[in-house]
């Protein structure tokens, strides 16, 4: 009669065994942590990715450009309300923006308004 190879592994083994995976675990993470640093000191490794988030940035804002010419319209185009942005505009009202460029520190800009926010 051939005995199950699984009831040959007694409960010490199995801790044992969990032991050493997580010690190599831990290695493992310790190793790749070191290493992440030891990429991130170099002038050359840290200048070519701040280009490549950049890179993405820029990307991802000119493809919001691209499906949003103007800020306050829906995704069919319709111009809607600058606050709330479901309902439909009806009128546009006066708002304060700060800029640094401007003598007293505001402009007006104009904002679609639904009247009901």
């Amino acid at each position: 009669m051939r005995c199950n190879p699984a009831s040959d592994i007694s409960c010490g083994d199995r801790e044992a065994q969990q032991e050493n995976r997580d010690e190599s675990r831990e290695r493992r993470r310790l190793y790749k942590r070191n290493y992440m640093r030891r990429w991130r000191e170099s002038p050359s490794h840290r200048a070519e990715d701040r280009e490549s988030r950049q890179r993405a940035y820029y990307a991802q804002k000119a493809l919001r450009a691209q499906r949003y010419p103007d800020p306050y319209t829906n995704l069919r185009g319709e111009r809607v309300c600058g606050y709330c942005g479901n309902r439909p505009a009806i009128e546009d009202v006066f708002r304060l923006q700060i800029c640094e460029h401007a003598p007293d520190g505001y402009i007006e800009v104009l904002i679609p308004y639904c009247g009901q926010c």
